[in-house]
């Protein structure tokens, strides 16, 4: 035994040796073919260069790896999960990457299907939750969960797990055939992919013996497969491999097709089929509501519209009470500076300009309480009175700014308490318009969020919001003795405005001139009024007229000029008694909203 494994021994070391001789001896051919061969290898570097090896010096976010899992079920629906390997190297200022899906395909016929996609888990591979924002863009029908943190930084290897579901994955319209025809990874990826793999897991019945396949690949709309290849790993699991680095915005399509009869198609429900037609009806209904609504809450009572002339003032109210009866209940500046003229007519108080000292001082008005009654007064100016003075005797009106807006609240609630008895107004006579407006907001909100629905939707919405806050102009409704009161205040306002065409009704009025001048103040017609009345009196009669109540700066009284001192007067009033302070932000007294400035901002 011993001499056989001798012999063995030397007879493969004599075959060792002589295959060394001839290599050695053809050593000159071999160093020939290794020259050449790195030669190629080297030149095929530069042409096609492998860039699945590591990257060094990353300057920016690439995909190392993606691996996606696509299981197909019977009911057409797809559960996808894609395992994203993506390094940003020690990039700065990075915080995550963001997946853009279409929400849509358009099948041949060119009509847009709703995909019906919605996210189960965006995680790392170990299932920890990563932070993420869901981007509805309706306008170019798309769907972006942009993943990371604003408030947190990433550098190197980051792991990105997203699942999804998607309920109209498979195409049935084809009367022959059934098609998954799927963009496996996105034509639109703003960064290189150095590996890309999808697995494709079918159900029962599509299998490798019934099915064609067809790869796509490159730039979107390209149909060259060079990019990609694929293979059954079983008889009903198909696998699509990228074959080199997928460059920005290359991509990977599938196409199986298989016969009909082995899934069924996406069920449109009826909204899907009808919805669209029937937000047209939003819109109709909102409308008919609010004409309801107005009927019962908001439209006055029927009266005579025919307005004919007041020639006095309707039950000797002062002018914030006249006034808040056709605001129905809201009292402005004007009317009450109009009862402080009043206040003066009604020899309550005397009015005294004082020029301002210096260019640029304007000139204000000392208010001299005449007397401690308020005989002859109606009740709300008799409130007024006490408010201005406070006990003093003189005041300057500056003295008002940003002291007396606390009495307007108070004043206006008295004013409209006793309206309210005197059932001119209602108590709550705007509720329904509040309402009204608060609706409109509302259906202003949903309208924008249902962009991303349908933008049909979102439009009838938006036009329901409009025709919501039109009726909230319209929902405050007046009792009936208001609105006979209030037709009594117009024909009153008619009267002074046509005031030429009755003239022997003045001629028998003592002091008419003043005392309906708070009243044209009211009206918001001063200058009109001052007018009628020089042509009814003419110039003589104001060459030797002067106020009583007021002392001022004019030599001689001119109507024009009084105008001009009327006008300035109840101007400076208006905006003294409203002014409010602003507040300061130091020592607690700030708020949110408060001090200068405003701003905006945005980026991620």
């Amino acid at each position: 035994m011993a001499s056989v494994g001798v012999g063995f021994a030397m007879s493969n070391n004599y075959q060792f040796h002589k295959k060394f001789n001839n290599l050695t001896k053809n050593n000159d051919i071999i160093k020939s073919m290794k020259k050449l061969f790195f030669l190629l290898a080297s030149l095929a570097l530069l042409i096609f260069p492998i860039n699945a090896l590591a990257r060094d010096n990353v300057d920016s976010w690439y995909i190392k790896n993606f691996e996606s899992n696509i299981t197909v079920n019977k009911d057409s629906t797809l559960i996808i999960d894609e395992k994203i390997t993506a390094d940003c190297g020690d990039c700065y200022n990075k915080h995550g990457i963001f997946r853009v899906l279409p929400i849509v395909y358009s099948p041949s016929t060119g009509k847009k299907v709703n995909l019906h996609i919605s996210l189960i888990s965006i995680t790392d591979f170990n299932g920890k939750a990563h932070p993420y924002q869901v981007i509805n863009d309706r306008a170019n029908d798309t769907i972006t969960w942009k993943i990371g943190d604003a408030n947190k930084t990433v550098q190197g290897i980051n792991e990105y797990e997203i699942k999804y579901k998607v309920l109209n994955g498979t195409r049935t319209d084809d009367p022959k055939l059934d098609e998954f025809y799927w963009n496996l990874n996105g034509n639109f990826w703003d960064i290189q992919t150095d590996k890309f793999t999808a697995t494709i897991s079918f159900p029962d019945g599509i299998n490798q013996s019934n099915s064609q396949v067809n790869l796509y690949s490159g730039s979107f709309g390209q149909k060259d497969a060079g990019l990609a290849s694929y293979s059954w790993v079983t008889d009903t699991k198909l696998q699509v491999e990228a074959l080199k680095t997928l460059d920005i915005n290359e991509g990977i399509t599938v196409s199986v097709a298989f016969p009909k009869g082995i899934v069924t198609g996406y069920q449109t429900t009826f909204f899907e089929k009808y919805g669209a037609y029937f937000s047209f009806l939003i819109p109709l209904l909102i409308l008919y509501f609010c004409y309801l609504l107005w009927k019962k809450f908001g439209k006055d009572p029927s009266i005579n519209p025919t307005v004919a002339p007041e020639f006095g003032i309707p039950d000797k109210l002062s002018p914030m009470s006249l006034g808040m009866v056709m605001t129905d209940g809201i009292l402005k500046s004007q009317f009450i500076s109009a009862t402080m003229i009043n206040l003066a007519v009604k020899k309550a108080l005397k009015i005294e300009e004082i020029k301002g000292q210096g260019i640029f001082r304007s000139k204000d008005y000392k208010l001299t309480k005449l007397t401690d009654s308020t005989k002859g007064l109606t009740d709300d100016e008799g409130a007024l009175l006490g408010d201005l003075f406070g006990g003093q005797k003189e005041i300057m009106l500056s003295s008002l700014k940003n002291n007396f807006y606390k009495h307007i609240s108070p004043l206006s609630s008295f004013v409209k308490d006793d309206l309210v008895k005197r059932r001119l107004l209602l108590p709550h006579s705007r509720l329904a318009q509040y309402l009204f407006i608060f609706v409109a907001i509302v259906l202003i909100v949903f309208g924008i969020a249902s962009a991303v629905i349908s933008g049909l939707l979102s439009l009838n919405l938006i036009l329901s919001a409009v025709i919501v806050f039109i009726f909230s102009f319209f929902m405050t409704k007046r009792t009936t003795e208001g609105a006979e009161f209030n037709k009594k205040i117009l024909g009153f306002k008619l009267y002074m405005e046509t005031a030429e065409k009755y003239r022997q009704k003045f001629n028998e009025k003592e002091n008419i001139f003043e005392r309906f001048l708070p009243y044209a103040m009211m009206f918001g017609t001063t200058t009109l009024w001052i007018n009628k009345m020089k042509q009814i009196y003419g110039e003589e009669y104001f060459s030797h007229y002067y106020p009583y109540w007021f002392v001022g700066s004019m030599a001689n009284f001119n109507a024009d000029s009084f105008n001009d001192v009327v006008s300035n007067m109840s101007s400076t009033m208006a905006s003294t008694i409203t002014s409010a302070p602003s507040s300061s932000g130091s020592g607690g007294g700030g708020f949110s909203g408060g001090g200068g400035g405003g701003g905006g901002g945005g980026g991620w």
